[in-house]
């Protein structure tokens, strides 16, 4: 049997198997895993390409905590608060904060991303943000746009007026933000926050 990683899994091994193409769908269970694929299932040249760590039974290292995991309802109280008085003003309550020292050398690495928590994975691009100084797992998505708007939703969870964030936003984009989160259960949708975007 071969171990599979999910999507969010950080391990060098993962990345040379998502290169060729030996990942399963990524679950949004966050347990780190895919389900297993027996290397019967390979063909001759798919085996050949799978590096040999990948053959034996392998713990990943680098798993890292899932952000549903977390309990927000006191933050979102401080949130709320401070959003509260500029309802209505027209003004933004957080400002864009520029990724910094997003390339100073001449070769950029494939992963990086000009949105701060947002890197490149496979075909898709994944959130993460640190959470009591431990880097957590938020979500990955086919859109970059999806993976910044994300960032800042949690971002702006965790440190209100604060929060470092990809774009600029008004109280009332945010209050519907926390709101739209609340009333799916626990799940943000970034793209129906496209059009809420500030230049």
């Amino acid at each position: 049997m071969i171990n599979i990683f999910n999507d969010f899994c950080l391990c060098e091994v993962s990345v040379k198997l998502q290169q060729h193409h030996l990942l399963q769908p990524m679950p949004q269970c966050g347990t780190g895993w895919e389900p297993q694929l027996s290397l019967s299932q390979l063909n001759q040249s798919q085996y050949s390409a799978v590096p040999a760590i990948g053959r034996v039974p392998y713990t990943c290292q680098k798993q890292v905590k899932t952000i549903h995991t977390f309990d927000f309802s006191k933050h979102q109280q401080k949130l709320k608060a401070k959003l509260y008085p500029l309802l209505g003003t027209g003004l933004a309550f957080v400002t864009a904060k520029k990724k910094a020292n997003l390339c100073r050398s001449k070769k950029v690495s494939k992963r990086r991303s000009k949105y701060t928590g947002v890197t490149k994975n496979s075909i898709n691009y994944q959130t993460l943000i640190v959470v009591r100084g431990k880097k957590t797992y938020v979500g990955s998505f086919p859109l970059e746009l999806d993976a910044a708007i994300t960032f800042d939703f949690y971002s702006l969870m965790l440190h209100s007026d604060k929060a470092p964030t990809n774009f600029a936003w008004k109280a009332e984009d945010i209050l519907e933000m926390v709101e739209s989160f609340n009333l799916n259960g626990g799940v943000f949708e970034p793209a129906r926050f496209h059009s809420k975007l500030i230049n």
